[in-house]
């Protein structure tokens, strides 16, 4: 056990004069024999949370001159196309999911995410893709669109030239998460210009989140 140097008045380098001297209680970085301090602040952001296709091949569809949005659910290293979204939520009852479950409760602060088309049907004018993070609680198998999302510039035009991709990052207002909810990484199209009946967008995505 320590005392601190208010008791001898002696400073750092005394080390030798007097036994059992300190001048900082609590946890402890050694910077030498006789000088003690505290360990600097923790300055991590928190925890990445990474998504990719991998080698699935991404979807992204409209139907009925856009009204209705296909789109596809990135996972790790794997994703699901095909599921429909009914307004801002997404029933994943009798469906493959993608969904990853909260260990902490925390917030989401910021999403980056990109696109590499590689293959594009019926368009005629632009098409900019969205990435969202969609949310169940514990329990529920109702996914409910949360304002995590970034929309990926530039938008996807047609015919679309090799390697085009489109990306963006922003930070987000803080989305509350608590424990066992689930969080799900939805690409979907959200906005066209010259479209025809249907459309679809074909190719790859990875994405992150930041979980504070």
């Amino acid at each position: 056990m320590c005392m601190n140097n208010s008791m001898n008045h002696c400073g750092c380098g005394c080390s030798s004069k007097h036994n059992n001297e300190c001048n900082a209680l609590g946890p402890f970085i050694a910077v030498d024999a006789a000088c003690i301090q505290p360990p600097p602040p923790n300055t991590a952001r928190g925890s990445i949370i990474a998504f990719s296709s991998g080698i699935t091949t991404v979807e992204l569809a409209t139907v009925l001159n856009g009204a209705i949005s296909v789109p596809s659910l990135i996972g790790f290293g794997s994703a699901t196309p095909g599921v429909v979204i009914a307004g801002t939520t997404i029933d994943l009852s009798a469906i493959v999911t993608e969904a990853f479950a909260v260990p902490r409760a925390g917030n989401i602060t910021a999403i980056s995410a990109s696109f590499n088309a590689f293959v594009t049907a019926g368009i005629v004018g632009s098409t900019t893709i969205r990435a969202q993070i969609y949310r169940a609680p514990a329990g529920s198998n109702m996914y409910t669109a949360t304002n995590a999302f970034v929309d990926l510039a530039p938008a996807i035009t047609g015919p679309i030239s090799l390697g085009e991709t489109a990306f963006n990052s922003a930070d987000v207002s803080p989305v509350p998460v608590a424990v066992g909810d689930k969080l799900l990484m939805v690409y979907s199209i959200v906005a066209t210009s010259g479209i025809t009946v249907a459309q679809t967008i074909t190719g790859t995505a990875s994405a992150g989140i930041t979980i504070d």
